[in-house]
């Protein structure tokens, strides 16, 4: 096994190099920098020691092989340029860690002055490579400079890196998502592990080096070589962190429903708004109109001033009825569990408040609840909305003595049909604009569950409302909406 290792080293650096090299690019695909999340506002800076620490990494494998091409002392050279994107690396987390905790605690922006000087002070060191470029000893330099990089930049970058992931747990748990907070505190362990097998366990023994954990000594210690750790460590990283970007998908999906949830919010204020103004302002106009009249005829004609203040009064408790039904509608906002059990609410309210003979029909085979998916959440609280305007609209315009409300379950749709035995109307012809203003709702809520919505009437011959949604039947639980 051993052996094995040793013979794939280069292997080991591909894989490491391409591990941090697809979690950048992942990064970058997929940031977000209008996300509410405080991860957002760091992310770049992950992205960017994901990239230039995959192509430092990659400098393993391919400076080697093109060295019988080059020459021992060019080769020293692309050996420095890959310690340096290396160190940029290193730097590229610690401002990331760094970045993550101050906009989590609220820090001063001093603390990006820590990463800045320490890459200037590893900087300073790393100079003396010039001077050494044609000398032999630029070998040991080449390996003190990079394990400078790791004590000064990789092993406080991986532990602050850790920390400021910690710190987003809180603002992780309130999108109450199991895989989102296993993956951060995944996340958080393994920039630890980077730490340490990055950040402590050195290349070499060389010079003031000796004294520190090198990877001889680790070998020794362990039996395996630390780049299998390390690589094991980047694939860990590169997962945890590819997966935990999803919470910006959670975010787009769930600002996507409230933007469903605004919109119908927004529906009924322009129908209340509308039907107040038709039926209440109006009405209260026209009372007050009528006793303005009684003032000029109750001296010359008591008994005709006595009916219009009787008519006034009559009116008046006609408006009292109205508002108590908005202010009904407006209390039964919230859905129901049960479809069945929403309608049967929603039709008593209207048996109770305009006395007609309402009635409900369920039809076909319910389905178990936990197995139907439809395009939204909320699909309960849209057919409560249309199948009450369509009540609104029976007890307002058609002069009904009776209605009924079907629920049909089909194979693959719900059928609920709304039905009255009134006067009907033309749809095409009639210049009620408070109809055409409840029917252009009622089709835009039955377009927002992909439905259909068919209302058949004529005059003298009532008004049949058809409301068709499809819906899917899922084995083993509830399927969240796409």
């Amino acid at each position: 096994m051993h052996g094995i290792l040793e013979l794939n080293l280069l292997g080991l650096f591909f894989i490491y190099g391409l591990s941090f090299y697809t979690m950048g690019a992942a990064i970058a695909l997929q940031y977000r920098s209008y996300s509410s999340f405080r991860l957002a506002y760091s992310l770049s800076l992950l992205a960017a020691f994901g990239l230039f620490h995959g192509l430092s990494e990659w400098g393993n494998v391919f400076v080697p092989v093109n060295v019988p091409y080059l020459g021992e002392f060019p080769t020293w050279k692309l050996i420095a340029l890959q310690r340096l994107l290396q160190a940029l690396s290193h730097f590229f987390l610690l401002l990331f860690g760094t970045k993550l905790i101050s906009d989590t605690k609220g820090k001063n922006p001093w603390w990006f002055f820590f990463p800045i000087v320490v890459l200037l002070v590893w900087l300073i060191q790393f100079a003396r490579f010039i001077p050494l470029i044609e000398n032999p000893d630029v070998i040991d330099w080449l390996v003190i400079s990079e394990s400078w990089s790791r004590y000064l930049l990789a092993f406080p970058g991986g532990l602050l890196t850790a920390y400021g992931l910690a710190l987003q747990m809180p603002e992780v748990k309130e999108l109450n998502n199991k895989s989102v907070r296993s993956n951060l505190w995944c996340s958080v362990a393994a920039f630890l592990m980077f730490a340490f097998f990055s950040g402590l366990v050195m290349p070499q023994s060389v010079g003031i080096m000796g004294t520190t954990i090198s990877g001889e000594a680790f070998r020794r210690i362990v039996g395996l070589p630390v780049e299998l750790f390390r690589t094991l460590v980047a694939v860990i990283i590169m997962y945890c962190i590819t997966r935990m970007l999803t919470v910006f998908d959670i975010e787009k999906q769930r600002e996507l429903e409230d933007s469903h949830h605004l919109q119908a919010v927004l529906h009924e204020r322009e129908r209340f708004a509308h039907d107040l103004h038709d039926d209440v302002i109006q009405a209260i106009y026209g009372i007050g109109v009528n006793l303005q009249t009684v003032s000029h005829v109750i001296k010359k004609d008591g008994v005709e001033a006595e009916k219009k203040v009787k008519m006034s009064v009559e009116r008046l408790n006609q408006v009292i009825h109205a508002l108590r039904s908005y202010i009904h509608e407006l209390e039964m906002g919230g859905d129901s569990s049960d479809l069945e059990e929403m309608l049967e609410q929603l039709v008593d309210g209207f048996r109770r408040q305009y006395n007609m003979d309402i009635k409900v029909r369920i039809l076909g085979k319910k389905p178990p609840g936990e197995q139907l998916e439809f395009k939204i959440i909320q699909w309960q609280k849209q057919i409560q909305q249309i199948v009450r305007e369509a009540l609104n609209n029976i007890v307002k315009h058609a002069n009904a003595t009776m209605a009924g409300v079907t629920l049909n379950y089909r194979l693959n749709s719900l059928l609920i049909e709304i039905a009255d035995n009134g006067e009907g109307f033309c749809e095409l012809e009639t210049d009620n604009q408070s109809t055409h203003r409840g029917l252009s709702n009622m089709r835009a809520r039955a377009e927002l569950l992909e439905g259909t919505l068919k209302v058949e009437a004529t005059e003298k011959s009532g008004t049949r409302v058809e409301l068709t949604i499809p819906y899917r039947k899922v084995p083993g639980g509830v399927k969240c909406p796409k």
